[in-house]
This record gives C-alpha cells, sequence and structure tokens, in this order.
C-alpha cells in the first residue's frame, strides 16, 4: 500500500489571461479574501499575472482596482508606430514601478509564478525569479496590439499563446486548487466590425484550451456575462470586478465543504 506524500501547498490559485477582462480576477479575489480563503501560491498569466502580482505583493483587490484604473494608467493605450506592437506600454510599466512593492519575485509574500511565451525558441518559459516586472509585462504583451519585451536578449510575449489557463503547472503540488477563467463564450450577436470578430476569435482559441482543464481543478470559477467585453475595455473595470465578485460568491456557495476547508483560521 503505498501512501501519497503531502503536497508543498495547501490551497493554489491559477488565474487565466483575457485583457480587461481580467478585472474579474480581482473581485473574484476580493470575494475569496472575505471567505477567509488565501491562496499560498499563485500561478497567472497575461491580466492573470498582473492580478496575481499585485495580490502576491500584499495588495489587496480594492487597492489593486483603483491601480489599474488610474489615469496614468491611460498611457498603456497610447499609440505607437505600427514595428513591432501598436499600442506602447509605458503607461502601464510605470503604473507597475510606482504600486507595486516588490521588484522582484523574492520580495513577495505569496509565492507566484508567471508564463510568457519566448518568441525566439518557441519555448512557454516560467517566471519565478528575478525580476518582478519585467516578467508581468512580457506575460501581458499581446501579440501585434504590444511589442514583445526584451529579456536577457530574449524576446517574450503573452503567455496564452501557448497556455492561457496554466492549471497543470501548479495540479501536483497543491492539496486544493483554485482555477479562475475569465473567458466564458456565451452567444453573442451582431458581430460586424473587424476587431469585434478578431477578439470573438482569440476568445475563442484561448477557451477551448480551458475546456480540458476545468476537471483539474478542485473550485472552477468562470463569471458568466464576460463575454460583452473587449481585451481593452478599461471603462468597464469596475463592471468587470462585480462580475468576478458575484461569481465567486455563488460558487463559494456551491462548495461550501470545500470553502470551508480552505478557510485561513
Amino acid at each position: 500500500m503505498t501512501v501519497d506524500s503531502p503536497k508543498k501547498y495547501k490551497t493554489g490559485l491559477v488565474l487565466s489571461g483575457g485583457g480587461t477582462r481580467g478585472f474579474a480576477h480581482l473581485g473574484a479575489l476580493k470575494a475569496l479574501h472575505e471567505n477567509q480563503i488565501e491562496p499560498d501560491i499563485i500561478a497567472g498569466v497575461s491580466a492573470g499575472s498582473i492580478v496575481g502580482a499585485y495580490y502576491a505583493d500584499g495588495k489587496d483587490a480594492d487597492l489593486a482596482l483603483k491601480a489599474l484604473t488610474s489615469k496614468k494608467l491611460f498611457g498603456f493605450l497610447e499609440p505607437m508606430i505600427p514595428k513591432s506592437g501598436l499600442i506602447k506600454m509605458g503607461g502601464f510599466i510605470k503604473t507597475l514601478r510606482q504600486t507595486l512593492s516588490a521588484t522582484t519575485f523574492d520580495e513577495l509574500k505569496i509565492p507566484l509564478h508567471i508564463y510568457a511565451v519566448n518568441i525566439n525558441t518557441s519555448e512557454y518559459t516560467l517566471f519565478n525569479s528575478g525580476e518582478l516586472i519585467p516578467a508581468v509585462v512580457a506575460s501581458s504583451s499581446i501579440p501585434v496590439i504590444f511589442p514583445p519585451v526584451n529579456i536577457q536578449n530574449q524576446y517574450y510575449l503573452d503567455g496564452g499563446l501557448i497556455n492561457n489557463f496554466p492549471v497543470e503547472e501548479l495540479r501536483n503540488i497543491c492539496d486544493t486548487l483554485i482555477g479562475i477563467n475569465v473567458n466564458p463564450i456565451g452567444d453573442l450577436k451582431n458581430l460586424t466590425s473587424i476587431k469585434e470578430v478578431a477578439e470573438r476569435s482569440f476568445h475563442i482559441f484561448i477557451r477551448n484550451q480551458a475546456t480540458s482543464k476545468e476537471k483539474l481543478c478542485d473550485i472552477y470559477i468562470e463569471p458568466s456575462g464576460l463575454e460583452r467585453y473587449g481585451l481593452l475595455s478599461i471603462s468597464k473595470a469596475h463592471e468587470i470586478f462585480d462580475i468576478g465578485y458575484n461569481e465567486t460568491l455563488k460558487v463559494l456557495e456551491l462548495h461550501k465543504e470545500k470553502a470551508a476547508i480552505l478557510q485561513k483560521n
């Protein structure tokens, strides 16, 4: 008879990518916190890496929402001459530097795994040590929209290119795994513009990636209604936040026994 060895972490949290739909992650984290559920390790891609960095840094969900909706962030949407991307990330980088306390992964209060794609080697790359902000920016650089990020002479883009919901990366080291996927498909009508069709195609692609991973999560949260929001709907941040918050409360009510086990005393 074999006995399973204890996992390294009690509670793991995986946060998917999804552009500004990632504000729903913040709402979800607020609901988890109110129910005394705190992750012992976080893995995130793209928007999930941003939210994960703030939470692992000790920032509560409301503070992170305030930082990520500040006027300073709107430099994040400054157009650039099309060369390697359409939009500069200067405002975003400045916001991260001014509002995150940690500058390295080692300074974070919760272990954090961030994933990006090395476009030189086509490899899915884990960042969990060294400088924090370049890794967050690399993981969040949606192809074509944002330019690749140079880290030690290698260029990186959004980790969602390969794996937008890296549940399997934490499954074997956590007793309980919470997965939050902010890419529901739903039913959309009146897709009339090229932008709308392109965004819809992107979301279908990354949602299909996540379908087989739902069963790897002990608690799975996928807020319905987010399909109405695009990749860069920053003006709708508070609405998206509320959707994530309310959906998480519903899921926790459905999983009362599991939630009770995870509560911190």
